[in-house]
């Protein structure tokens, strides 16, 4: 198929609601049972590459450098936490041996960032893990994936966002809580000795937001531009840290290396891996990127590994100036110059923790919208979500709906609740991604086009294997206080990873870069977020599951509706029940240009560039 980009640019700009057909071959409504037996068969279908390619949409500028990917990459990695979190986990788990845990935490990153780097660079559109996990598992784990990217990348923008309101009013030596205004009457709190509203509005949190999608609606060039001089603020407050406070390091403080042992580097560990996310989005930007192949491993994995290495600089300057167990767990690089008699370092890093968050807030609203563009291409959003700006060149609606909806998180509920949503499901995306590749290298082609059941038969053999690598590393997790059952276990995930080498390879990366040592990294990436994610404890899970449920049941409450609607694809995985209006950009065209013309299909009748629903299917079910 012939890149979309070589075809004439069209823009998608509604559906055609006004003469639904339906996918029935008799012309009658279907059932509601009738549509979820024809939304089983395309929920296991898979997206293809060229399809995706071919949805692309033109009028999304390629504007982004390496050099811009790279620091929109630190930029997002790098947020507040990191002057926090690197004090938590050496004073409560590791010790200084906390860098070991951040060594650990960046090989995890490092193994995830390879597998999204070969997805990106052989598929460089909007949509991030949503598209790799499609053209891996199907359209319902697809859709799964891109519900948990919706929670985690919305609500962690409204969690930084309440975060740079605290550390603005820190930095002018006020508390917290003193730009929020306090709402209902309080609860008493015995171990705070103060009351509590029962709603604390942060409006400087929400004009934030607003103002930096403003920001990410007028464009990416501007946005990239505003990146780079705020992640160079931080940066510099970053190598202040580690330069004067590696001048007062003692050296014995860093004995004993590891008091809490292997456990407390691997506690500490799945505490500070939270510090990386963030270089996720990076993919996100891959449609606005000039040269895909050369610039995205640029900025997913050269900004991992710059910022590993200030996270392990930054973890031994804080153990080496104050022993583990009386670091600071609020604020220990602030505290920690202030009691080597450097008061004034404490406002400096907050500025600088100001610029970091700020960076990290872009860097979650910048992705978001492109999720939700990507969704609506494939129908599972309405169209609206999909519209990008014909001048601009950024995805308005989206980016709009996703500014007001952390905006009103920010302004309205607390950072510990909202914090505690976001970590499985960035853990499970991950797993999600890593597992995909060893599916997506296994899967033959003709699997994309084949009818349903010879599709499935035809993907089996990978996706058993990568099941009984999945239930292994479950296992290993589970059984943590029997050694024999954990080696067992171990033993599994290794055998289910060496059987891949018994399958052909049916999908070689092509477009300059290939995660290396397949299937051995990937599975690697599958056994290290499985174990985070048993960290987590039982209530995390509890709260993944209801969400999961919750975001099945509208799968296929809207999927259903658009099927006997008829303006959701069919279930044989054609593209005739959809109509969509489009705009050619052709000056000769009379009247605007505005003709019907069925979705996947051309003016000669040959495979065509629509971006509604169903495009991911391909030619089968």
């Amino acid at each position: 198929m012939a890149d979309a980009r070589d075809a004439p640019a069209r823009r998608v700009v509604g559906i055609d609601m006004m003469r639904p057909e339906s996918p029935r071959a008799d012309g009658g409504m279907m059932s509601f049972r009738e549509a979820c037996g024809a939304l089983g068969k395309r929920a296991t279908r898979l997206k293809s590459a060229d399809a995706a390619l071919a949805a692309s949409d033109a009028s999304m500028k390629k504007c982004l450098t390496a050099a811009d990917l790279l620091l929109l990459g630190v930029g997002g990695v790098i947020g507040g936490g990191v002057f926090v979190l690197t004090g938590a986990a050496a004073h409560d788990h590791a010790g200084p041996a906390v860098v070991i845990s951040y060594v650990l935490a960046s090989l995890t990153s490092m193994i995830t960032g390879l597998c999204y780097t070969e997805f990106a660079v052989e598929t460089p559109v909007a949509g991030s893990a949503y598209n790799f996990v499609s053209m891996a598992f199907g359209e319902f784990a697809g859709y799964l994936c891109g519900c948990n990217l919706a929670l985690e990348l919305t609500i962690a923008a409204a969690a930084v966002a309440r975060g740079w309101t605290s550390y603005v009013a820190t930095l002018f030596h006020a508390s917290p809580d003193a730009l929020r205004i306090r709402i209902g009457r309080g609860v008493h709190d015995e171990e705070r000795g103060s009351s509590s509203s029962f709603v604390e509005l942060d409006f400087a949190a929400a004009a934030l937001v607003a103002l930096v999608t403003a920001l990410l609606a007028y464009g990416m060039k501007e946005t990239a531009r505003f990146n780079t001089s705020v992640t160079a603020i931080s940066l510099l407050v970053i190598f202040f840290v580690i330069t004067f406070g590696g001048a007062r390091v003692e050296k014995e403080n860093w004995t004993p290396f590891a008091p809490g042992g292997v456990e407390g580097v691997l506690a500490g560990a799945s505490v500070v891996f939270f510090s990386f996310v963030g270089f996720d989005t990076v993919a996100t930007c891959a449609e606005e990127t000039r040269d895909p192949g050369r610039d995205l491993p640029i900025g997913i994995l050269g900004s991992l590994g710059i910022c590993a290495v200030l996270y392990a600089l930054m973890s031994l300057v804080i153990t080496g100036m104050v022993p583990s167990s009386e670091i600071d767990v609020q604020a220990p690089f602030a505290v920690a110059f202030r009691d080597r008699g450097m008061p004034w370092a404490e406002s400096l890093i907050s500025f600088g923790a100001v610029a970091a968050i700020t960076t990290a807030l872009l860097s979650s609203l910048m992705g978001q919208p492109r999720v939700y563009m990507a969704m609506a291409r494939d129908g599972l959003l309405p169209m609206w979500f999909g519209t990008v700006h014909s001048r601009l060149g950024t995805p308005v609606n989206a980016s709009a709906f996703t500014g007001v909806s952390t905006a009103l998180l920010a302004l309205t509920v607390d950072i510990e609740t909202l914090a505690q949503l976001v970590s499985i499901g960035t853990l499970v995306i991950f797993a999600g991604v890593c597992a995909g590749l060893l599916v997506r290298r296994h899967t033959p082609e003709t699997a994309i086009h084949e009818p349903h059941d010879t599709s499935l038969k035809l993907r089996q053999p990978a996706l058993r294997r990568v099941a009984c690598l999945t239930l292994a590393c479950v296992a290993f997790a589970a059984f943590s206080s029997s050694l024999v059952a954990r080696g067992v276990a171990l033993g599994g995930a290794a055998a289910a990873t060496v059987s891949f080498n018994s399958l052909p390879r049916h999908h070689q990366p092509t477009k300059g870069f290939a995660t290396p040592f397949v299937p051995y990294v990937p599975a690697l990436g599958v056994l290290a977020t499985t174990q985070l994610i048993a960290s987590l404890g039982a209530l995390a899970w509890a709260r993944f599951g209801v969400y999961t449920v919750l975001c099945s049941a509208l799968y296929v409450w809207y999927g259903a509706a658009g099927i006997r609607g008829g303006w959701g694809p069919g279930s044989d995985g054609r593209l005739d029940a959809f109509r969509v209006m489009r705009e050619s950009d052709d000056e000769g065209d009379a009247e605007g240009g505005m003709e019907m013309t069925p979705v996947g299909e051309d003016e000669k009748g040959g495979a065509g560039r629509g971006v509604s629903g169903g495009v991911s299917g391909g030619g089968g079910s």
